[in-house]
């Protein structure tokens, strides 16, 4: 079964999974499926109401096994009727399972892209990721098809941990709970990056799969998309309609904001636009700039003095939280979660 995007399934109920058991190897072992695909599995009373996209109810018998079904609301997407899974033996189908209806839910997703090259959108895409984990699980993605790494941002460039050359670009779906687990981490944050070893593959199939993994398990999910990504006509336009918001970052002047507008009319039409802008000068330029734009949302970004230099000494993004630039990106986090 397939991952789909939020808005391939309306039916919303308050869990994902339900599990009716009594045998303590049968919870563990779905305990331990869901954990994989990361999802909670609320254990119900015989009788309850199924209210769940998947219901899971404990055969009776002398083998461990567990009955199967998709809420109805969902049978235009799932098989209908049920099935009976044996436990341990079955376990990969009844993952299959538990990955499906985990990809009816999904945390917020926040794309970051530059209206033109140096824009800083890497720089905005790591802090803010940085500053979203304070609150909450998040997920950092770099698909830049050129980069050669964003770890090195938030001081994880030598953590143990998977990088894009790791993942086999024809694996088909990925775990979300196996791969975030696997990833470098700083505190709640989990870094998906390029290294010298390579990037992101340019085909969108790879980077999609990553996005819907990981907004499986986290609340947020931030992805530093690649300048082509606001065009209709590339591959990378795939990754941008995952988006729930798009914050575009550019330099005030006629050739960023040119780039800024197309970047903003290509937005998917559930998606919104932000737009950071870097060396912005007065409140009123930046009033002007929001009313040139078509009344957008313009947040300034004032670049932080020495930034190279505390990169060089392994000060990291977001390590100073008093800074002007701080408090700016910190803006651009809370516009975002509004968003949500």
């Amino acid at each position: 079964m397939t991952n789909r995007r939020k808005d391939s399934l309306t039916y919303r109920e308050d869990a994902v999974a339900t599990l009716e058991a009594h045998t303590d190897a049968v919870i563990r072992e779905v305990n331990r499926l869901a954990v994989l695909a990361g999802i909670d599995v609320v254990r119900v009373k015989p009788g309850a109401a199924p209210r769940a996209v998947l219901q899971m109810t404990e055969e009776p018998g002398s083998h461990l096994a567990v009955r199967a079904r998709f809420h109805p609301a969902y049978a235009s997407y799932f098989a209908s009727g049920s099935v009976v899974i044996t436990l341990p033996e079955q376990a990969e189908d009844l993952l299959e399972l538990l990955l499906a209806a985990g990809s009816t839910r999904r945390g917020a997703i926040t794309g970051v892209v530059g209206s033109h090259g140096g824009a800083g959108a890497s720089l905005l895409a790591s802090w803010l990721a940085r500053i979203l984990s304070d609150d909450d699980g998040t997920g950092l993605i770099d698909l830049d098809p050129l980069s050669l790494g964003l770890a090195d941002g938030v001081g994880l460039q030598s953590s143990p941990g998977l990088r894009w050359a790791d993942l086999n670009e024809d694996a088909g779906a990925l775990v979300p709970g196996r791969l975030s687990a696997a990833l470098p981490h700083l505190g709640d944050l989990r870094v998906l990056s390029a290294d010298d070893r390579g990037a992101v593959p340019p085909s969108g199939e790879s980077g999609a799969r990553a996005i819907s993994a990981l907004s499986q398990v986290h609340a947020h999910t931030v992805l530093d998309l690649p300048r082509d990504a606001g065009a209709a006509d590339s591959h990378s336009r795939e990754w941008l309609e995952w988006c729930d918001t798009v914050v575009v970052i550019t330099h005030p002047t006629t050739h960023g904001l040119k780039h800024t507008q197309q970047i903003l009319s290509n937005l998917p039409s559930h998606g919104r636009g932000i737009v950071a802008v870097n060396r912005a000068g007065s409140a009123g330029e930046v009033a002007a700039l929001a009313l040139e734009l078509g009344d957008q949302t313009v947040l300034p970004v004032h670049r932080l003095r020495n930034l190279e230099q505390d990169l060089a000494h392994g000060i990291r993004l977001g390590d100073r939280s008093r800074s002007v630039t701080a408090r700016d990106i910190s803006k651009i986090a809370l516009a975002c979660q509004e968003n949500t």
